[in-house]
């Protein structure tokens, strides 16, 4: 979402086949979600093409908090229990996840991913992808 200009806290996501997206909290008019779909393809092919790494790593909770919530506070990390948390970082943007994800975003490419939609609705922004058909 930053990468097309749009500086949106994530908020939820789900990564699974059947229907996976991403939430965001903010919002996104009708008139410019088409575009805005044109813009995050452009900038998620330019991701893929960089066959960037992806890096998990258990942190504490004070140092997940200043390596997640650096540029906003995106994430209470008391949600997330005690002890270590799980971080994922995936081209310079890191969030507490316990999903599984592919090593390097060339993975997504080979298997053809794709931005297929946005909903925009009471403050949030739902992001839809899927593999090519």
């Amino acid at each position: 979402m930053a990468r097309c200009g749009r500086i949106m806290p994530p908020t939820k996501g789900f990564h699974f086949l059947d229907g996976p997206y991403v939430e965001y909290k903010g919002s996104i008019p009708p008139n410019e979600r088409e575009e805005t779909i044109k813009s995050l393809n452009a900038a998620f092919q330019d991701l893929l093409n960089e066959d960037t790494e992806t890096k998990i790593e258990a942190l504490p909770q004070d140092e997940a908090d200043k390596l997640c919530n650096r540029l906003a506070k995106n994430f209470n990390m008391s949600d997330y229990g005690e002890g270590n948390i799980r971080v994922v970082t995936v081209a310079g943007w890191s969030s507490p996840c316990g999903g599984t994800h592919v090593k390097s975003t060339a993975e997504l490419k080979e298997r053809g991913w794709t931005i297929t939609g946005i909903k925009s609705k009471k403050g949030v922004v739902r992001v839809k992808y899927n593999p090519a058909k």
